[in-house]
């Protein structure tokens, strides 16, 4: 079987990258497409004249289209279209220099080639001419091509290079570099800063590929299912960003429906005093909730509920506050009007992508295989975005006002759902964005119970997350506070749930995730009060021993690594020494001056107290003998 890997422009051709199954290489074919112009003037029939009297002009004529911010007039374009790239370039640069309007300049000219002709990056070939490919309909359950890719990243202060086999650890940069040059892939994936330190010592890596995407240490599913989903290919896909795969997939909707791209054009916030902007102008339900210890918690997730709401009441920034509708929605909850009278475009965008994510999940509960899994967070991570970009100054589809509808709609339906519960007997003791923790819920079946209630009154589905034995709700490092987004607990199936914890941040040392990890360990084998009692003072023991080896200095250094990925020095008001010397990623040690570099060639001699500090740091997130005897009373 034969796969389009990658679409590409050389040398003024249009070229597929193809990959055959059953060898295990690749070839190149020229393929003919077309690509689209649109300009606006005050004369359309005579730019339409100019631009077919070009000959490399394929054919020119005129379209009515939509006009933003809110598409409720419309305006005469004129379309063409040619094989040319470059041609096309240059009419549009030579359009603007003589005052006429250009449209529809985003996505990239290659990607709408590839959605006007129905050529989906990554999928597998049905015909292949000279000059035409036609691809098999894409179905989700398919696979992927199983090519040879490398992944690399920088974790723990090691480069790691990750293949379909296996996961390989370099501590010098040389060494990773020497593996790379003794292996060839038709892919490589990279952490952008880790392409760049080894594109500098080794220019010839970029041979090693044929091609190097350095959008970012993603999976190559998850690559290769959003190059599907927005026809972007591979060839440009480096610095990708996921509200550009979700801009892009809106822009060719919006293409369908001949609604114009004009990013001149935006859509402004209306004047509101103090009193309105402090009651309209926030994000969704989140607790500030009592630190402590609670058993038997049921915690109940609406499913993709930002998406969800977006669907249901049709929020796009051209849809809400619309001067001119027939169709007005008036929710009580917000002060924002909907329009009904077209589909918006982000609802229209993301609507599909919904169901996807569920066909995922369910695929991979069913197989197990992981290529599923990783394609469900690819579509996740639109889906969020979906609701951010509403917001975003820069979005094409989105407005503050459509951003607020949808907050104002979350706390409605976490209000309701709140009610549902609390009618019922039941106590709330934490909420966060679209998620409740319920208290002592003694069965699953309760917890059952209980979803049902709450998708009945805010006709949402929502799904069970997770039915704790018992769960630990942390206190700040700074206050006596609860933080809303760190917390964990022991699962009624045995398992574990961590969420913001030291453990799981990037830049936590080695050293104190392992110390937290063997105390978590500990503490999970409790299910019981009696039981958590005597674990909790074995924590203790933990903890003492790592002071104790931090004292003696029996740590190897490379266990106190921080690791950072800071952007540039303009970030920094006053740039720290390590960032003037050498470029991301970074490893850094404590010393008595504060965070500076790894120097394996000095002698090391580390912050004994900032790292115990580290330590008490860690431990502070983990239950007292006070939180178990008040989770008793």
């Amino acid at each position: 079987m034969k796969w389009i890997l990658d679409v590409y422009i050389a040398d003024g051709e249009t070229r597929l990258k193809i990959f055959d199954d059953e060898k295990g290489s690749t070839e190149d074919h020229r393929i003919d497409l077309d690509f689209y112009g649109y300009i606006s003037g005050e004369d359309i029939e005579s730019i339409i004249k100019d631009l077919r009297s070009i000959d490399e002009i394929e054919d020119a004529w005129a379209e009515e289209w939509r006009c933003p911010p809110y598409y409720d007039t419309k305006t005469r374009v004129a379309v063409f279209k040619t094989r040319d790239i470059d041609v096309l370039r240059r009419i549009l640069r030579i359009s603007r220099s003589k005052g006429l309007k250009i449209f529809n300049d985003y996505p990239h000219p290659l990607v709408e080639a590839l959605y006007r002709a129905d050529i989906r990056p990554l999928t597998m070939i049905r015909e292949l001419e000279r000059g035409r490919v036609k691809t098999h309909l894409w179905r989700p359950s398919d696979k992927d091509p199983e090519i040879r890719y490398v992944l690399l990243d920088f974790r723990e202060g090691y480069y790691t290079a990750e293949t379909r086999d296996d996961l390989q650890k370099f501590w010098d940069v040389e060494e990773l570099i020497d593996y790379l040059m003794s292996e060839y892939f038709h892919i490589g994936f990279s952490d952008p800063y880790v392409y760049m330190r080894i594109i500098e010592r080794e220019p010839h890596i970029r041979s090693r590929a044929y091609r190097w995407v350095s959008g970012g240490a993603f999976t190559p599913h998850q690559y290769f299912e959003w190059s599907r989903l927005s026809y972007t290919p591979l060839s440009l896909m480096n610095n990708i960003t996921i509200g550009r795969i979700l801009t892009t997939i809106e822009a060719l909707h919006s293409r369908r429906v001949k609604m114009l791209i004009d990013r001149s054009q935006g859509r402004r916030e209306l004047w509101r005093n103090i009193r309105e902007l402090i009651e309209y102008d926030r994000g969704g339900v989140i607790y500030q909730p009592r630190p402590g210890l609670y058993w038997r918690v049921c915690q109940i997730d609406f499913k993709s509920l930002y998406p969800n709401i977006i669907v249901r009441y049709n929020i796009s920034g051209e849809t809400v506050d619309r001067p001119l509708c027939r169709n007005i929605l008036k929710l009580s909850w917000t002060p924002h009007k909907i329009c009904l009278d077209d589909e918006g475009i982000v609802p229209m965008s993301i609507r599909e992508l919904i169901h996807l994510k569920d066909l995922y999940e369910r695929l991979y509960k069913e197989s197990g295989d992981k290529i599923f899994s990783e394609r469900k967070n690819a579509v996740k991570w639109i889906l969020v975005a979906s609701f951010g970009y509403l917001g975003y100054r820069n979005s094409l589809f989105g407005s503050v006002m459509a951003h607020e509808t949808v907050t104002s709609t979350s706390r409605e339906i976490m209000r309701k759902a709140r009610l549902a519960v609390e009618k019922e007997g039941y106590k709330v003791v934490h909420a966060i964005v679209d998620s409740i923790f319920v208290v002592e819920v003694e069965t699953f079946d309760e917890c059952m119970f209980l979803r049902d209630k709450i998708m009945r009154e805010t006709e949402f589905e929502a799904k069970i997350e997770a039915h704790y034995i018992w769960l630990y709700i942390p206190r700040s490092f700074v206050d006596e506070r609860g933080v809303a987004n760190r917390y964990y607990g022991l699962l009624t199936d045995g398992t574990w749930k961590i969420k913001g914890l030291m453990i799981v941040r990037r830049d936590t040392p080695p050293l104190i995730k392992r110390a937290q990890y063997e105390a978590l360990q500990k503490l999970f084998e409790a299910k019981t009060p009696q039981e958590l009692e005597t674990k909790i003072f074995e924590t203790k023991k933990i903890l003492n021993r790592y002071i104790d080896m931090i004292r003696r200095r029996e740590i190897d250094p490379r266990e106190l690594i921080i690791t950072r990925h800071s952007r540039t020095r303009d970030i920094y008001r006053r740039p720290p020494s390590y960032v003037l010397e050498t470029s991301p990623p970074y490893r850094l040690v404590y010393i008595r001056k504060g965070l500076d570099l790894l120097r394996e060639e000095e002698s090391l001699e580390y912050d004994i107290d900032k790292y115990i500090d580290l330590l008490y740091k860690a431990w502070r997130e983990l239950p007292t003998q006070t939180d178990l005897y008040q989770s008793k009373v």
